[in-house]
């Protein structure tokens, strides 16, 4: 709960800095339109960790019935302003419950990766049973392996990452249930490093 915690209070503090200068980061826009070309407009789709809401939830919001949720007070506050048609939860997504099969695509946009590593596996086996058959999924995970990764002034406040590198990333993926459609590697937009991007579908 304390590295939740100081997640949280780290995105509370930066909100409205991140929500200035973070752009929607290297690759993203395209593998977002094609999330959006195998799902029906009107559709219904979760989107974890949504932020403040720029530019990522606002693109899906445009074609979708979107939920957004958030560990961020302050980013979900932010979020809200921009998108009054959006339902916002406020709440630690390996928490969430769901009924099976409620959403049409999911989507993870750099934030399972601020989820402790032994969360993981049991969060994304809950991501896929939330889908529908052949529900969409687009997650964004890292590349190398640090079980905690720690800055103590990342735009402004300490913030902590947890993640696997990409090999075990796609096992755990493939593992949770989710056929990946495809993947690559891109560029971390914010430092070294890449992300892994997924595109899957619900088995």
């Amino acid at each position: 709960m304390q590295f939740k915690r100081l997640v949280a209070d780290g995105y509370d503090v930066i909100a409205e800095r991140l929500s200035r200068e973070r752009g929607a980061g290297s690759g993203v826009h395209r593998w977002l339109t094609a999330l959006c070309e195998q799902i029906q407009p009107g559709a219904s789709v979760l989107d974890l960790g949504c932020g403040a809401g720029f530019p990522h939830t606002v693109l899906l919001a445009e074609r979708f019935s979107v939920i957004g949720v958030d560990i961020s007070r302050g980013q979900l506050k932010l979020a809200a302003g921009r998108l009054p048609s959006v339902d916002f939860i406020l709440a630690d997504m390996s928490s969430l419950e769901f009924r099976a099969a409620s959403f049409d695509a999911v989507t993870a946009i750099y934030s399972i990766i601020h989820v402790p590593r032994a969360e993981q596996e049991q969060l994304l086996l809950r991501m896929c049973s939330w889908l529908k058959p052949s529900g969409t999924a687009f997650l964004v995970l890292r590349s190398i392996a640090t079980p905690l990764g720690f800055e103590q002034d990342w735009f402004g406040a300490p913030m902590l990452w947890s993640h696997y590198d990409a090999d075990e990333s796609a096992r755990m993926v493939a593992a949770a249930g989710f056929q990946i459609v495809s993947s690559a590697v891109e560029p971390d937009p914010l430092g070294a490093g890449g992300h892994l991007f997924l595109l899957c579908q619900a088995s």
